[in-house]
């Protein structure tokens, strides 16, 4: 299976997301896609939930259940967005739909969440789902304990290159330097 919760983290890294946030947006992805199980998420590649309204990177897919259509401000359509790709569907929440300010909650207010209470009560505010923010909030916590990610991993993927590049070097000097004695 692919490292999904890796996808995320870094596409998030790379849309300006601290690392805290980006940990609360791949928690927020198991929620929404039912820790990657989701008819939703295995019929059109949708991590997030996230209903067509036209958007770029998507078409429309599946349609939505009637009791999530024409929900009064709290979701955008009767059907799901397809993407080609997971990469896709995370690329229009953190480069679209969270760079958009909603009912005052900005992109700054997003990426600087410091915990799943206040990012759920920020999601909440953009009306991004119809629960209460507490339950959603849970949601999130309970998913942060299952994540599975490499931090700064493509930010310094140099560094880590030429750290393991040393690592071995030194190893065959101390080697060459043991059998010589």
């Amino acid at each position: 299976m692919a490292n999904y919760d890796q996808l995320i983290y870094n596409t998030a890294i790379e849309n300006g997301f601290t690392p805290i946030s980006a940990k609360l947006i791949v928690a927020q992805s198991r929620v929404e896609s039912a820790d990657y199980k989701s008819n939703v998420f295995i019929n059109n590649n949708n991590l997030f939930g996230m209903k067509f309204i036209g958007q770029p990177l998507a078409v429309r897919g599946t349609l939505a259940p009637s009791n999530e259509r024409n929900c009064g401000g709290t979701c955008n359509g009767d059907y799901y967005s397809k993407y080609s790709s997971p990469s896709d569907s995370v690329k229009d929440l953190t480069s679209r739909l969270y760079k958009i300010t909603r009912n005052g909650v900005t992109f700054d207010d997003l990426k600087n969440s410091t915990d799943a209470d206040d990012f759920a009560n920020k999601l909440k505010k953009r009306d991004y789902f119809g629960g209460a923010a507490a339950t959603y909030a849970a949601g999130i916590r309970s998913r942060l304990l299952k994540i599975n990610v490499l931090e700064y991993y493509n930010k310094n993927k140099p560094l880590i290159l030429i750290l393991g590049i040393g690592l071995v070097v030194g190893s065959i000097i101390y080697y060459n330097k043991k059998i010589a004695k």
